[in-house]
């Protein structure tokens, strides 16, 4: 499996850490035994090990439940060791413990922890999270700040994990030691198979170079709209609302059409243009707008409606425009927090509390949210830019329209914002009141150098002397 930029083995690496594979799963998500399906030429489980002994790691092992008897004969045919676990059918954390026990008799300082669903982690990622590893920390791979695999698992914490039996699982004992977040860099060590539509987005992935397209290539000749809905009904006392739903308030209505007039009038400047046959670029006019596009909540879809309405009112060529919900676009999941008062949080969980003001990107709280309807599980801001971003690309594919209205909440504003200024969600950012928005010109398609991920300037840089902002 060709994936990493350095094959070179490292002996000192072989001599300090060793590796273990859980691929014990049922697969009932995949539908397909995950460790046998084939990825950039080769089956998931060879091409994981393939990169581990590149890496300069010896010391194999894994674990092994669900249909062993096919995955057995090509784990040994590799000369790795095998763990089974007999009770595999209770979840991954058994496997955890299975693996670590088995591979500890080794002696070594410390284990690269893999799941068979997560194909795509390079040589070059093990070979850095080895680097930064220290006795007495476990060490995490990270992309853009989203926590990703493997996870380094020091020695002396193994017979903690081992007899943990409470609940969270392996997060849980990581929770009460350091952990060092290494960004790598690879999108690859956070992209898993767990679904087939997982499965396909790897492939997507792979056949396209291990690359995304670059944002400031799908914004290219796009005038980007981004919105903050209007003011929403007050509660007694300040909330969480997160993916909790609030209804917009009449405030929050009137400033909605407002907006849709400054919106139109900033799509008409380039109706002369347009009606010559061109754009200000000298190129074929783009098609008009289709859709507006809002997270699928009440107050930020009423605010779309609003604005669609009213951009149609004073645009007749935009008559066919509608409002499209987009889940992928929804506010961060604050999980048993959300739509609560901040005055119960701090009572009920002042330790959490604590820390999610010491590190607000990285917090996130365990459990599922009490919010009807609420969208996967409990996340932090790195795991929502990374959702946000990947909702975007996919409108931005399918919408060849030069226009692109966003109507969404602020956290979702900010990664959107500074991604594509080339930026991340945790770089300085100016708020957006509410029932505002930001409008980023249009550049004409041009090559550029710098991949989707770095800091340095792209083209969308220059254009910040032109941001408006509307406030109240």
């Amino acid at each position: 499996m060709k994936i990493g930029y350095d094959r070179e083995k490292s002996e000192s690496y072989g001599e300090k850490y060793g590796a273990v594979i859980l691929a014990a799963g049922l697969s009932s998500r995949m539908k397909a035994f995950k460790p046998l399906l084939h990825v950039a030429g080769s089956t998931a489980i060879e091409g994981l090990m393939e990169s581990a002994k590149a890496a300069g790691i010896s010391d194999i092992t894994v674990v092994t439940g669900h249909n062993r008897e096919e995955l057995e004969p090509v784990l040994r045919a590799a000369g790795v060791n095998i763990a089974f676990n007999p009770d595999y059918e209770t979840g991954m954390f058994s496997s955890i413990k299975t693996g670590l026990r088995a591979a500890s008799a080794s002696g070594k300082e410390g284990y690269l922890l893999m799941p068979v669903d997560c194909p795509l982690i390079s040589v070059r990622v093990m070979r850095e999270l080895m680097g930064a590893a220290k006795e007495d920390s476990f060490c995490v791979a990270t992309f853009e700040g989203k926590k990703g695999h493997p996870l380094l698992v020091p020695a002396k914490y193994i017979d903690e994990i081992c007899e943990y039996e409470g609940e969270g699982g392996l997060v849980a004992v990581t929770d009460g030691h350091e952990l060092i977040r290494v960004e790598t860099g690879e999108e690859g060590c956070i992209l898993d198979m767990d679904t087939p539509e997982g499965y396909e987005d790897i492939k997507t992935f792979v056949a396209k170079g291990f690359a995304r397209e670059k944002l400031e290539l799908l914004t290219a000749r796009k005038r980007i709209f981004l919105v903050r809905h209007g003011e929403t009904e007050q509660h007694d006392e300040p909330m969480f609302i997160g993916q909790y739903d609030v209804p917009l308030s009449d405030e929050g209505r009137a400033r909605a059409e407002t907006l849709g007039r400054e919106i139109a009038e900033a799509m008409r400047e380039d109706v002369e243009a347009e009606a010559l046959g061109m754009d200000k670029f000298g190129k074929e006019p783009m098609p008009a707008m289709e859709r507006i596009y809002a997270r699928d909540l009440a107050r930020a879809v009423e605010t779309a409606k609003i604005i669609c309405d009213k951009v149609k009112e004073i645009l007749p060529d935009q008559a066919k425009v509608k409002v499209r919900a987009v889940s992928g676009l929804r506010e961060i999941n604050l999980g048993p927090w959300d739509g609560r008062a901040i005055s119960e949080i701090k009572a009920e969980y002042p330790e959490e509390y604590a820390r999610r003001g010491e590190n607000l990107m990285t917090f996130k709280l365990r459990g599922k949210s009490a919010v009807p309807g609420a969208i996967g599980g409990t996340e932090n801001f790195y795991d929502m830019q990374y959702r946000v971003i990947a909702a975007f690309r996919e409108l931005l594919r399918n919408d060849d329209a030069k226009d692109i209205i966003i109507v969404a909440h602020s956290a979702v504003i900010r990664a959107l914002e500074n991604n594509i200024k080339g930026l991340r969600v945790d770089d300085e950012w100016e708020p957006i009141k509410k029932g505002s928005f930001r409008m980023f010109e249009p550049f004409p398609e041009q090559p550029s150098e710098k991949v989707h991920g770095d800091k340095p300037m792209n083209m969308n840089d220059m254009i910040m002397d032109s941001v408006l902002d509307y406030y109240d």
